[in-house]
């Protein structure tokens, strides 16, 4: 799923060009996993932080649409304990945590959120161990996979 590097340059001519999908059909799957989520937050919060992570809404360069769907995220990085972080982390797949780096970054450029930055910067060091330096990297170049 992501940009290639291709004798040392990376393949972006190999990705499809931007197609905005329908803003309405975003939310209304941002909202729909809202509720799916919701529920989880107290009796299973890793099972809620996976399926959080589901779906997330590149195809769209609306600010609100991916705010909605940083904020489902974010129900769940505050929900799980610090003591648990690792072990939450533990079961994302690779492509899982480069998602969730992708919404730690969404999440520390949004002003008036500064009290979730502490939170955010819990999980940082965390997802890096698990994933790799490697993930920021692709968080930062994957312009057209954006959050």
């Amino acid at each position: 799923p992501y940009a290639r590097w291709l004798v040392g340059t990376m393949a972006e001519e190999a990705l499809p060009p931007f197609v905005q999908t329908d803003d309405g059909e975003l939310m209304a799957a941002v909202r729909s996993r809202d509720a799916s989520v919701t529920p989880l937050l107290r009796s299973d919060p890793v099972s809620a932080l996976r399926l959080s992570l589901t779906d997330p809404p590149y195809a769209t360069k609306t600010t609100s649409v991916k705010v909605a769907a940083f904020e489902v995220v974010a129900k769940a990085l505050t929900i799980i304990q610090d003591t648990e972080i690792e072990a939450a982390v533990r079961t994302l797949t690779l492509d899982e945590c480069d998602i969730l780096m992708k919404y730690l970054y969404r999440g520390l450029g949004l002003e008036g959120r500064e009290k979730l930055y502490p939170i955010l910067l819990k999980w940082h060091p965390i997802v890096v161990r698990r994933s790799g330096p490697a993930s920021i990297v692709r968080t930062v170049s994957e312009v057209q996979r954006g959050l």
